[in-house]
């Protein structure tokens, strides 16, 4: 496990990498504040704001944490043509995210999601969203950019949040075909429980939840994983399959080798919300290295204990996992 001996090769080789991400955009508002009374107009309480922030969410997230992972990034996806959508492309640009593919539709608003949290408890979310397909426009303007920028990267993520880029399914299979062709690995965050407009993927990462929807909708069995996971991988043609479980860790079935579990690396759970796009991003990161898989998801099960142990969204970043590889001095994460 070499690179876990020695991070500043990994660190190297992550600077050399270059990764395509496509998916459902979406800013992160957060209104910070106290609550210290109930409000004398109804049973609820009063909520004292202090301060608001932005981060990246979505697909925007997945490309904040492969930035934090040192990788070059092209972000691809649309915003509103708004005040929103303006401010989600300055925080990617400030984070040194290509942002030549993000386009904007005067037809939907960008889509928010915000959180109100309190002495670091998350009381509420509010959405703003509008979940319909892509324009035909609008599809066939991503295709000319998905093609010219396919080239320079070594793989591409698709984050799927059904806000709208993949709710046209043949959308979402013309871009795996094109990429597989030219021999780029495509993983995939999925929503969809038909996994139908994913096959032909390297792999999908679902959660625990997403996995069970997954197996209702094949009528497969619950208790084996391997049993399962192997059906999907032949079905679906890919080259293996890992499923975040939370605060259990991370599962990889890969044919011929069977299931690992990999038990969670963290060590207090704040927030849960894009651990997901960290395990996507880190382990397409170390992927692309060519680092074997099992270190790969390994490192990428490290970065996920990482980042829930922070409040919000928030990416991981190497100077993280470097202090924790070093802490740990090298030895078995798995």
């Amino acid at each position: 496990m070499t690179s876990l001996q020695n991070p500043s090769s990994l660190k190297e080789t992550l600077s050399s990498q270059k990764i395509l991400v496509v998916g459902d955009i979406i800013l992160d508002r957060y209104f910070w504040g106290t609550v210290e009374r109930i409000s004398p107009e109804a049973p609820v309480p009063v909520f004292d704001l202090k301060e608001i922030t932005y981060s990246l969410g979505g697909s925007a997230n997945v490309a904040a944490n492969l930035r934090g992972l040192l990788v070059e990034t092209f972000l691809v996806g649309v915003v509103g043509s708004d005040e929103k959508g303006e401010i989600l492309i300055k925080l990617a640009k400030d984070k040194k995210i290509d942002t030549k593919g993000i386009l904007k539709d005067p037809e939907r608003p960008t889509t928010i999601k915000t959180r109100i949290i309190a002495q670091a408890q998350h009381l509420l979310r509010i959405d703003r969203e509008e979940r319909r397909p892509l324009s035909s426009n609008l599809r066939k303007t991503f295709q000319e950019i998905y093609e010219s920028l396919l080239p320079e990267v070594k793989g591409v993520i698709l984050s799927d949040y059904a806000k709208g880029m993949f709710l046209h399914d043949g959308f979402c299979s013309w871009l795996i075909q094109e990429a597989r062709r030219q021999n780029r690995f495509v993983m995939v965050d999925p929503k969809s429980s038909d996994w139908k407009k994913y096959e032909g993927a390297t792999t999908i990462t679902p959660n625990l939840k997403e996995f069970k929807e997954v197996l209702r909708r094949e009528n497969l069995k619950e208790e084996d994983f391997d049993k399962a996971s192997e059906y999907l991988i032949e079905k679906y043609q890919l080259d293996f399959l890992v499923v975040t479980l939370g605060k259990e860790g991370i599962y990889l079935y890969k044919p011929g080798d069977g299931g690992l579990r990999f038990p969670s690396q963290a060590r207090e759970v704040y927030d849960v919300s894009g651990a997901g796009d960290t395990v996507i991003a880190s382990l397409s990161a170390f992927y692309s290295c060519g680092l074997p898989l099992e270190e790969a998801v390994s490192l990428a099960n490290i970065c996920a204990g990482i980042v829930v142990g922070k409040v919000g969204t928030q990416p991981v970043s190497f100077e993280e996992l470097e202090t924790f590889l070093n802490f740990h001095e090298g030895g078995s994460h798995g």
